[in-house]
């Protein structure tokens, strides 16, 4: 896990998601299969991520540390060990609970499926892209 940690902490942090990194397929270099796609997150100590949605449905797994992530409005807590869902088109974002340890999730989203359709979108604080 220390390699993968010290790649997440070598990437510029994303406004949405944290330190991220995108799991790929070696042959194609895209997705990590032709319809999922599947991302390393990390937040550090403190660190929230700014509100956005999209037309992709996300599974989490909490793969270290503690957080809280905001789902509609909702604050859903979790912890090592923990899996949730981020519906389709539902306002999210992350925070670190912790002020010392680093909090790593694990997702799954099927925006590739959606992509090749021209479904997949994203919006966030006013401001709105169709996804590539």
């Amino acid at each position: 896990m220390s390699k993968r940690k010290n790649a997440l902490s070598a990437a510029k942090p994303q406004p949405y998601e944290g330190y991220a990194l995108e799991y790929v397929n070696p042959l194609t270099g895209g997705p990590t299969l032709p319809t999922l796609s599947c991302w390393m997150q990390m937040l550090r100590p403190g660190m929230r991520t700014q509100t956005h949605r999209h037309t992709s449905t996300s599974i989490y797994h909490a793969f270290r540390g503690s957080g809280t992530t905001v789902i509609n409005g909702e604050p859903f807590h979790w912890e090592k060990g923990d899996t949730f869902v981020v519906p389709l088109w539902s306002w999210h974002e992350h925070a670190n609970r912790s002020s010392k340890d680093d909090a790593i999730l694990f997702s799954m989203n099927d925006a590739p499926v959606l992509k090749p359709f021209g479904l997949y979108r994203e919006e966030s604080q006013g401001e709105s892209h169709l996804g590539l």
